[in-house]
């Protein structure tokens, strides 16, 4: 390519239009991965622990009222792309200990080696937030906040079992706040019905939830009480 320069002209080497598309390609990989560094730093990815790493939608046990939440959940895995896309998250309540918890790790397992994924119950998450503001922390507040917005999905499980406070309230809004702002998929289990969970999360956080997710009910029992019931009569016989 010439081109003049004071009067001269000049010869240069001319990129092909597959170069500037290879090196963008480069430097968004570049990008996606100094993204999935730093949540993996803050957050040790889902940090599922022993028993709902183990959860798939293979090792599911199929009860009676739970065959809506298992079908949603897995089509929500399976399409995710799609829902990440427009930011569609999913909101599964029901009973103590009917499987919610199991069909969140089971989406989070499925989609966790492409995506970035942060899962922790509210409690536990509210707590390690506290944690961040004091002195020596490794991690501050800011950086939590932001790989809580940043990760491709982001699942609050027990999401109304946390002590009620203001600054409770507040942080919990902001993080759904986020999340509906960048359009950002959200997956919450609770053990509230949609009355109990809006006394408890106040009206504003409500809301986004209501416009983010779709909302599915297991109404299937626990079943946890159910295999404790066994354990019972297999020691009396």
């Amino acid at each position: 390519m010439v081109i003049e320069v004071f009067g001269q002209p000049r010869y240069i080497r001319a990129k092909c239009e597959c170069a500037f598309e290879r090196e963008a390609q480069e430097e968004a990989r570049r990008k996606e991965a100094e993204r999935q560094e730093r949540i993996q730093r803050v957050f040790d990815l889902a940090e599922l622990g022993p028993r709902f790493s183990e959860c798939t939608f293979a090792a599911w046990t199929a009860r009676p009222g739970a065959e809506r939440a298992f079908q949603t959940a897995r089509a929500y895995a399976e399409e995710f792309d799609r829902r990440m896309k427009d930011g569609q998250g999913l909101l599964l309540f029901g009973r103590p200990g009917n499987g919610k918890t199991h069909l969140a790790a089971a989406i989070a397992n499925y989609i966790m080696p492409e995506k970035t994924c942060v899962f922790r119950s509210v409690p536990a998450l509210l707590k390690r937030l506290q944690q961040a503001n004091k002195p020596g922390s490794k991690t501050d507040e800011s950086e939590l906040m932001q790989a809580l917005r940043d990760a491709d999905l982001l699942v609050l499980d027990d999401i109304g079992a946390e002590k009620w406070t203001d600054w409770t309230e507040s942080t919990l809004y902001f993080i759904v706040d986020e999340r509906y702002r960048w359009k950002r998929p959200i997956v919450v289990t609770t053990n509230c019905d949609l009355e109990e969970l809006e006394r408890r999360v106040h009206e504003r956080t409500m809301d986004r939830l209501l416009e983010m997710c779709t909302l599915v009910e297991n109404r299937a029992t626990s079943y946890r009480r159910e295999r404790a019931k066994k354990r019972l009569g297999r020691r009396q016989s």
